[in-house]
C-alpha cells in the first residue's frame, strides 16, 4: 500500500504518452524526430516518439497519426484527470493517522480500474497508429517499444 501512496502517477505513463504525443505532434513540423518538442517529456512519450522516428514515416502517415491523436485528446485528458484525482484521494486516505482500511481498499480498486482504463486507451491508440503503418514499420516499432520496455524493467529491478 505504501508504494502506491508514494508513486500515484506511475499508472499515468500511458496517458501521458497519448496526451503528450498529441501535443508534440500538433506543435511541431517534425514531431517524430529526437530534436522536436517534448524531448524531455515522460518516458513512454519519448519511447513512442523514438520508435516512430525509426520507422521512416511519410508525411501522409504523420498527418494521419496527428488526426488519430487529436481525436482522442479530450477523452484521454478526462481520463487523466480522473486518474490523478483518484490517486490523490488514495494517497490522502493512506496518509491519515488511523486509516480506514475499507475506504483505502475501495480507493485502491478505483485507482487500479483507472490504470486499466489508461492502459486500454493507450493500447487502443497504439492499435490505431499501427493501422497507418506498413507491416515492416509495425515490426520496427514493436521491436523498438519492446527494447525500451526491457530496459525500463531492468532499471526497476535494480532500484
Amino acid at each position: 500500500m505504501n508504494s502506491i501512496a508514494k508513486r500515484p502517477g506511475t499508472g499515468l505513463l500511458a496517458l501521458t504518452l497519448v496526451v503528450g504525443l498529441g501535443t508534440a505532434f500538433a506543435a511541431s513540423a517534425e514531431p517524430f524526430g529526437p530534436g522536436g518538442p517534448g524531448g524531455h517529456g515522460r518516458p513512454m512519450l519519448r519511447a513512442l516518439r523514438g520508435g516512430l522516428a525509426t520507422v521512416g514515416l511519410t508525411d501522409d502517415q504523420k498527418t494521419k497519426i496527428r488526426t488519430i491523436l487529436a481525436s482522442r485528446k479530450d477523452g484521454v485528458h478526462a481520463l487523466g484527470l480522473k486518474t490523478r484525482t483518484d490517486a490523490r484521494a488514495l494517497h490522502e486516505l493512506a496518509s491519515t493517522p488511523n486509516p480506514n482500511t475499507a475506504a483505502i481498499g475501495a480507493a485502491f480498486l478505483k485507482v487500479k480500474g483507472d490504470r486499466e482504463a489508461v492502459r486500454g486507451a493507450a493500447e487502443s491508440v497504439l492499435g490505431e497508429i499501427r493501422t497507418v503503418l506498413t507491416s515492416e514499420q509495425q515490426t520496427k516499432l514493436d521491436s523498438y517499444l519492446a527494447a525500451v520496455k526491457q530496459v525500463r524493467r531492468g532499471r526497476s529491478a535494480r532500484s
